[in-house]
């Protein structure tokens, strides 16, 4: 059929026309706003709408001084800034009927919220302006990050169907997300460490947090992620070592975040188990909050204010000043050394001090009993830890019997080195080395009080206090002097000349705009075989102040990353070490450190050393990332041993006054300190460590047995003076974070391994030290996550490890100590009668008993076999 002429051109010129109408339609609807908005305050009467009258808009038009000002981008911002004030808040300011000012008027609106500027996210600086950013940055950054990282999660899963047979293809841009959100909330976490605790920058914590926990969630449940590492792990010959780890790792997550229940189908099939494992997830992540909240503000609200001096009596003078600035802080503006008042905190210094040198008993008895008391409110209400470590117990065995696990014991030990019977092994083996050397040490202690007069029987406060007097009797070594030697940049100078002497790297200070306190520096470490580029980054904050939290740590800025970095080459890692030292007294240009503050210095420098050497090429474990939780803390424990070391101690002792080094006899006695009258210390972490593997492993929440009574009763098996009943360390202990609850035995774990390897340096010359170190440094600590630590270690030492090192480094065994708390052990055999079973009870029926066959003694030797490896 073929069409009339005329009808063709009539249907194009109604087509045309209703286009042409549309087009207009739409044009003039988008640029309406350039001559039809006229700004006017928010419901201020008598103004114009956003609508005004034609009137307005022409004459508008009339006095600009052209078109080019109405598209420019200064014009364009100044235009959105006023619809801004119309539909929404000032970014940073709360909803005010004002109008908007001009930049650098004085206006209190924050810059630099939107996520294209955002401090946290914009990466403008080399990191992040820590001192610059508010609860606003991090409540807006992390609102974007999750909407924009669920959004990049979802796409590279669609994606992994066609890319899922290539390893750089799968884990680039998990490692793109991953490092983003990490480095971000880092962030967050650290200015509210160290510059701002206010409640209204801890709500933007909490939404970061959540914001965090809400992106991983997210991602460990994308179950092709799953499928594609278990198909490369299974047919991908030409992996490494790392990529493997990776893989097994993100698998592990995956798993236990339920991502076999959506293999098996149960998500489709059976709902409620979907909603089950998010309930107690998420229960799970609000109740660690809680946990951490009622720890801090307990520490905050338990403090004594002192006015009596006589009460005082014996502590150091670093105390009282710590005491007279807190009482300033809270209230008392007059307070002052001679005459008080005095605010005595619980923080873990001014607790170690006061037990340490307080003369009355009465005070190291209070600070003892509220320090083991902290979270707890008498097993209830509000602020109290108890109901919340019960109900955590609980969702964590649900959470572990909904994703296929017996206990959350069984969760922690997929991530672990050692298995439960080496870990029970572990704890037997130094319960059963220590028990008879605390009970020798305890007697020496009590025998040397009754000689100096006292009148009571020892307690656990009062270890401490008889261990310092007896030092000082027998070896004439007293803290105070002591301090005279170590000022902290001579410290410092040790520190970082051992770092040389080890890892064959120069430690360089260097100004930075970045700092966010005065007294905050900068260190570079640049390796001197290739002086043209560095090897890491470290800020550095010693000294404590008004709204830092007390207390020493390290927490990584950014982590080595190649596929992160730029042209100059890979990403370099970067930390923060914080300490908590006193700031320098007037006439002083350094401050003075105890020993134990040396101690501590050196240990939270060596929490650092992973991140800072790092060179592992996968990115997901670089640093401590896929790392097993028993071994996080090895290179601590290692840099911590070298504090005791005598000619590290000569290198970083001077006087603080006339420069010259501590005498050879002291540097002599400081290195024993570490193993005289410390037994009972150490059996009192392996108690702790034990208890926790039984809440988390055995322990049912849901019996009648209460968690203090089995504390106490694990507590028995340790001790030597018995337990205190009212003491509650468990509602302070670090059960909030799944990665330590159930592996608290994992401290012990790396300091037997770092005892090991510090061994392999003992007795090395000093070029066979610098050899040592660089073999440390590149098998141990430069593979990060991406080399199985007991491979690693096994390749430094050339032999399987083995924990007798720490036993002969504590003095457990092979020792004057051990020989002496045997023979005393012996004697008191000998003179006590045996008495046999019939005679102590002559009414007892044993014919059950025989008839079973079972032992009457009640030794479980499940665990005492240790292994080594």
């Amino acid at each position: 059929m073929v069409l009339d002429r005329p009808s063709m051109p009539l249907i194009s010129r109604r087509r045309i026309f209703i286009w042409s109408a549309g087009l207009l339609v739409a044009l003039r609807l988008h640029f309406s706003h350039l001559y039809t908005f006229v700004p006017s305050k928010r419901g201020a009467p008598g103004k114009t709408g956003r609508l005004g009258p034609k009137r307005a808009a022409k004459s508008s038009l009339l006095e600009s001084s052209g078109v080019d000002d109405l598209i420019t981008w200064r014009s364009v911002k100044e235009r959105r800034l006023r619809q801004a004030s119309v539909l929404w808040r000032k970014e940073g300011a709360n909803w005010t009927d004002e109008e908007i000012e001009e930049e650098g008027s004085g206006s209190d609106s924050i810059a630099n919220l939107k996520h294209g500027t955002n401090l946290l996210l914009n990466g403008a600086h080399e990191f992040v302006p820590w001192a610059d950013v508010r609860a606003e940055h991090a409540e807006r950054g992390h609102e974007w990050m999750e909407k924009f990282s669920v959004e990049e999660i979802w796409a590279h899963h669609c994606r992994v169907p066609f890319v899922g047979d290539d390893w750089r293809m799968l884990l680039d841009p998990l490692e793109r997300i991953v490092d983003k959100v990490e480095l971000a909330f880092l962030a967050v976490k650290h200015v509210k460490d160290v510059l701002d605790p206010s409640v209204k920058f801890r709500k933007a914590y909490r939404l970061a947090a959540q914001a965090r926990w809400n992106i991983e969630r997210r991602l460990r449940r994308c179950d092709r992620f799953s499928r594609a590492f278990l198909q490369l792990l299974a047919f991908d010959q030409n992996s490494t070592e790392a990529q493997r780890r990776a893989a097994a790792h993100l698998m592990i997550l995956f798993e236990q975040d339920g991502v076999n229940l959506q293999h098996n189908g149960i998500y489709r099939d059976d709902p409620e188990a979907f909603l089950e494992l998010q309930k107690v997830r998420a229960a799970v992540f609000n109740i660690s909050l809680i946990w951490d909240y009622n720890i801090d503000r307990d520490l905050e609200n338990r403090a004594y204010l002192i006015r009596d001096p006589s009460e005082l009596d014996g502590l150091p003078e670093w105390i009282l000043r710590d005491a007279v600035e807190m009482a300033q802080q809270a209230g008392y503006p007059k307070a002052n050394l001679e005459t008080g008042p005095w605010l005595v905190t619980l923080h873990d210094a001014v607790v170690e001090g006061i037990m340490k040198h307080a003369k009355g008993r009465g005070l190291r008895e209070v600070v003892h009993e509220n320090r083991a008391r902290i979270a707890f409110q008498g097993g209830t209400g509000k602020g109290d830890n108890t109901p919340v470590l019960e109900q955590l117990l609980r969702m964590r065995r649900r959470f572990a019997n909904v994703v296929g696990y017996r206990s959350h014991g069984d969760v922690v030990f997929t991530k672990s080195m050692a298995t439960p019977k080496q870990a029970y092994g572990l704890l037997s083996k130094l319960r059963q080395e220590a028990l008879p050397v605390a009970r020798y040490e305890v007697e020496q202690l009590r025998s040397f009080a009754k000689e100096q007069g006292a009148k009571y029987e020892l307690d656990h406060f009062d270890l401490e206090y008889w261990r310092e007097r007896m030092l000082e009797d027998r070896f004439g070594l007293k803290e105070e002097y002591i301090r005279q030697f170590f000022p902290l940049d001579a410290v410092l100078q040790g520190l970082f000349n051992l770092l040389e002497r080890l890892f064959n790297v120069k430690v360089i200070q260097e100004e930075t705009k970045l700092a966010w306190s005065s007294g905050v520096t900068f260190y570079r470490l640049k390796d001197l075989s290739n002086k043209t580029s560095f090897v890491s980054s470290v800020f550095f904050d010693p000294f404590r102040r008004s709204g830092k939290r007390r207390g020493f740590w390290s927490s990584k800025i950014q982590g080595y990353s190649e596929l992160l970095g730029d042209r100059n080459g890979p990403r370099r890692p970067a930390v923060n070490v914080v300490a908590d030292l006193e700031r320098p007294q007037e006439g002083q240009s350094q401050p003075l450190l105890t020993h134990r503050e040396v101690v501590q210095v050196f240990r939270v420098f060596g929490s650092a050393l992973r991140e800072l050497f790092c060179e592992q090429s996968e990115g997901l474990m670089s640093g401590a990332n896929g790392l097993e939780v028993d071994v996080l803390e090895l290179p601590s424990h290692f840099l911590a041993r070298w504090a005791y070391d005598e000619e590290t101690l000569r290198r970083c002792s001077r006087h603080h006054a006339t420069g010259e080094p501590l005498p050879a006899a002291a540097l002599a006695v400081l290195a024993q300190t570490r193993k005289l009258y410390v037994a009972h210390r150490l059996l009192k972490r392996c108690a702790l460590a034990h208890v926790d593997l039984e809440m988390h492993s055995d322990y049912d929440p849901y019996s009648d047995l209460n968690i203090y009574d089995l504390a106490k009763l694990i507590e028995a098996e340790y001790a030597v003076i018995r337990p205190r009943v009212q003491d509650r360390e468990l509602c302070s202990l670090p059960f909030h974070d799944d990665r330590f609850a159930g592996a608290l035995y994992g401290d012990l774990w790396a300091e037997a391994l770092a005892a090991d390897a510090f061994a392999a340096f003992d007795a090395a010359s000093p070029d066979g030290l610098r050899a040592q170190g660089r073999r440390f440094r590149e098998l141990v600590l430069a593979p990060g996550g991406g080399r199985a630590p007991g491979d690693a270690l096994q390749e430094f030492l050339q032999r399987p490890p083995a924990f007798s090192s720490m036993l002969r480094d504590a003095g457990l065994i092979d020792s004057e100590i051990r020989e002496a708390a045997d023979v005393a052990a012996e004697e008191e055999e000998e003179g006590t009668q045996d008495i046999s079973y019939e005679e102590l009870y002559p009414d007892a029926d044993r014919s059950e008993s025989e008839s079973s066959g079972s032992p009457l003694d009640d030794d479980d030797d499940e665990y005492a076999e240790f292994e080594d490896y």
